[in-house]
């Protein structure tokens, strides 16, 4: 069985089983005149054993236009049954390209072996989120591109043969149909949260700072992220729209965080603490008993109203000292009998005591 690399340049399968299609070295022209996008056979992508690959079990792969993959052909010199079976990372370069006759190409979606994008982050300035989106919190790392739009991969050329000077039109790219993660040249295929580059600052959307009013437990300070991921400790599942995954085994700084592109996230720390920020509303939902036991404090602010409603009845009991404390106004009305009890005495202090009968 011999194998091959290639790339992929569509993963818009239309029969939605997982295909894409690639263009493979040694088999494939580089001259997208010649053999389009659409004209590339779909290939099939192996799972591992841990997938079902059957009625809606297992998992998908994650491969996207840009992918360098492995494959190999059922149909041997044939060349029209490709099966990928595994993807491999690299720096992908900018600039240009020599091809067979010496002529410069630039890079871009007109030719092949090419992130078949041709697109480099500063060719989203104008899309929904801006080059820098401004995420609530701000993410100083992952994406920094549109995000609101979905991957599109163009099947109609115009395609003129003119022999040597063969040209090839695409449609112009909008930004409703930018693809929405960016082509990153010259730098790791790898995430940068698994410490592929020097950067600092890249989890910093995950601290929690009491000076931006979010934070106002009693005795906390600023709660910051313990992350200082050294490669290639830092297990990393990234997604093209920016959720994160990670198990970040780098020593003395263990830690597993997972956080959606919004900014909402949950991470435990080496310590063994856990931090949960969701950045809009939170539900919880359960159907039957909870229990909750909290070995130490416990302190909750709102900033807005709150409310605790039972259908059943309710019991508040402290075996230390009790106390309520309102600015305002305190109303307590029962719907039959109000009894107050006390082992010794009690006080009423008021500027105007009026009994209403």
């Amino acid at each position: 069985m011999r194998t091959y690399y290639g790339i992929v340049e569509d993963r818009q399968d239309p029969l939605k089983i997982g295909r894409v299609r690639v263009r493979v070295h040694h088999i494939h022209s580089y001259k997208k005149n010649f053999l389009g996008t659409p004209d590339l056979p779909w290939a099939q992508v192996m799972l591992p054993t841990t997938s079902a690959g059957l009625s809606g079990f297992g998992t998908q792969h994650g491969l996207v236009e840009g992918s360098t993959v492995i494959l190999y052909f059922l149909d041997g010199e044939v060349c029209q049954q490709p099966v990928i079976i595994g993807s491999v990372a690299g720096i992908p370069q900018s600039g240009y390209r020599e091809n067979t006759e010496d002529e410069l190409m630039e890079r871009g979606n007109h030719v092949g072996f090419n992130d078949p994008r041709g697109l480099t982050t500063s060719a989203y300035d104008g899309t929904p989120d801006g080059k820098n989106p401004d995420h609530s919190p701000k993410r100083g790392f992952g994406l920094t591109t549109a995000l609101d739009t979905a991957p599109k991969i163009y099947h109609s050329r115009d395609i003129s043969y003119i022999g040597k000077g063969s040209s090839i039109t695409e449609p112009t790219l909008t930004d409703k149909d930018l693809p929405y993660y960016p082509l990153y040249t010259d730098k790791s295929d790898l995430s940068k949260l698994a410490g592929t580059t020097d950067e600092t600052g890249l989890h910093s959307g995950r601290d929690i700072l009491k000076s931006s009013g979010v934070l106002f437990l009693s005795g906390k300070g600023d709660i910051k992220s313990p992350a200082k991921p050294v490669y290639p400790y830092n297990k990393v599942l990234q997604t093209e729209s920016g959720h994160v995954l990670e198990v970040d085994d780098t020593p003395s700084v263990e830690r597993i965080a997972i956080e959606h592109r919004s900014g909402t996230f949950q991470e435990i720390h080496p310590d063994g603490s856990q931090v949960t920020r969701v950045v809009n509303d939170n539900y919880t939902i359960i159907c039957r008993d909870e229990e909750v036991f909290v070995g130490g404090k416990v302190n909750i602010k709102v900033l807005g109203n709150a409310k605790i409603e039972t259908v059943g009845n309710l019991e508040l009991k402290s075996f230390g000292d009790g106390k309520i404390d309102v600015t305002g106004k305190l109303d307590i009305k029962s719907g039959e009998n109000l009894t107050i009890e006390s082992a010794k005495e009690v006080i009423v202090r008021a500027t105007k005591f009026r009994p209403n009968s």
